[in-house]
């Protein structure tokens, strides 16, 4: 039996981060993968822990309902992924710490939905990725430096490091952390977190009552 996910983007580094969290999860079963083009409904450039997640939710939407109308079914699961940006002064709360400053950190959102029969209640895997402080000069072009036009982070991130459409490769963190984090692992590490509630059926742990 071929359980089918889908994920919200088109990106190769999006879908293959799904699959190698899918396939670790779940090792006996076997799967197909389908990327779709999905609207994530929130700024190209998302600000804000609340923004950031909402528009991992709607990819998830999204790519679930076009493979529902493609199809005739719904898909086992449906992924959506979305990287943001928050601003976070450490200075101010942490008054009595020399030397902390005022960043802009960036970090995602993985919403893994399973979707459900029609009457009953779909459930949610949602976990964040760990966040990491962005270069000031990122931080700039985003902001729209000198008179410029505000840039999204995968732009702002080619023009510092030299590269081009660095998103589909190691990302921001791959630059960020010499390689030692690339950005398909960033999220993979991630999505094990969302996959927990479905990783323990058997047991019916996460299906308690709260």
């Amino acid at each position: 039996m071929i359980c089918y996910v889908v994920v919200g983007s088109k990106n190769p580094v999006k879908i293959n981060s799904v699959r190698a969290a899918f396939v670790r999860a779940f090792p006996d079963t076997s799967f197909e993968f389908e990327g779709i083009d999905a609207a994530s409904g929130v700024p190209d450039q998302p600000w804000g822990d609340s923004e950031t997640r909402q528009g991992a939710i709607n990819r998830a939407l999204a790519c679930s309902s076009s493979f529902s109308a493609s199809k005739g079914v719904p898909p086992d699961y449906a992924v959506g992924l979305e990287g943001g940006v928050e601003e976070d002064d450490a200075a101010s709360k942490h008054p009595g710490a020399a030397g902390l400053q005022c960043t802009v950190n960036c970090f995602a959102w993985m919403a893994v939905l399973k979707p459900a029969p029609e009457g009953a209640v779909p459930r949610w895997g949602l976990a964040r990725t760990a966040s990491f402080q962005l270069p000031p000069p990122i931080v700039a072009l985003m902001l729209g430096s000198e008179g410029s036009s505000p840039m999204e982070l995968g732009s702002a991130d080619d023009a510092v490091f030299h590269d081009e459409n660095s998103k589909q490769k190691g990302g921001t963190v791959g630059k960020v952390t010499r390689g030692l984090v690339d950005r398909t692992a960033y999220y993979e590490h991630a999505l094990h977190m969302a996959l927990c509630p479905f990783m323990h059926d058997e047991t019916g742990i996460y299906l308690a009552p709260q």
